[in-house]
């Protein structure tokens, strides 16, 4: 078996250690998690198992079959060690712009499973990260809206920009929403 790997894990990678850090599964129940929807996040279910299988040789992940009450045994995977550590620094990475603005998937996938991962504190922490960088891009969006103007934009440039002013708006009020709901669980 190898040692660490030397290369940044891909998104792909990161998002099936969010789904083994709920619970140890197979790849069958990562591709039927992946293709329900639930988590925003798609990929063929062709490379779901050549992921595993590197994540494996990496001892990142491990694996054993089960085949108690089926005819035919099951490779179910779970996080070692080695996984829980990087998974959890992902995590604690606060959001990044290009997460924030281009990534949202992403970003709302690491915060589903920081909820099985960090303290409320960190999620928190994150949550404050998160709305800095969106308030970021609403004081950019706002700058752009005084210097060009609603009459300088075709109509489609307008309503184009109208989604992202909304979109920015819609997620201020989450993180919101999320922050409070924290702090009233607490």
């Amino acid at each position: 078996m190898a040692n660490k790997p030397e290369r940044e894990l891909t998104a792909l990678e990161y998002v099936i250690l969010g789904f083994l850090a709920v619970k140890p599964q197979s790849g069958y129940a990562i591709i039927s998690r992946v293709e329900a929807g639930m988590y925003r996040w798609s990929a063929s279910a062709g490379s779901i198992y050549p992921v595993l299988k590197r994540l494996e040789q990496a001892v990142i992940i491990n694996s054993q079959l089960e085949g108690d009450y089926e005819a035919r045994p099951r490779k179910v995977y779970a996080l070692l060690p080695k996984g829980e550590q990087l998974l959890d620094a992902w995590l604690k990475q606060p959001p990044t712009m290009r997460e924030v603005i281009e990534e949202y998937d992403m970003a709302l996938h690491k915060f589903l499973i920081a909820e099985y991962r960090l303290t409320r504190s960190e999620v928190l922490d994150w949550l404050t990260a998160y709305r800095m960088i969106i308030q970021g891009a609403e004081q950019v969006n706002r700058v752009m809206d005084q210097s060009t103007g609603e009459t300088a934009l075709t109509l489609h440039e307008w309503l184009t920009h109208r989604s992202i002013t909304l979109e920015i708006q819609a997620r201020l009020i989450w993180v919101q929403e999320a922050v409070d709901r924290l702090n009233q669980k607490g």
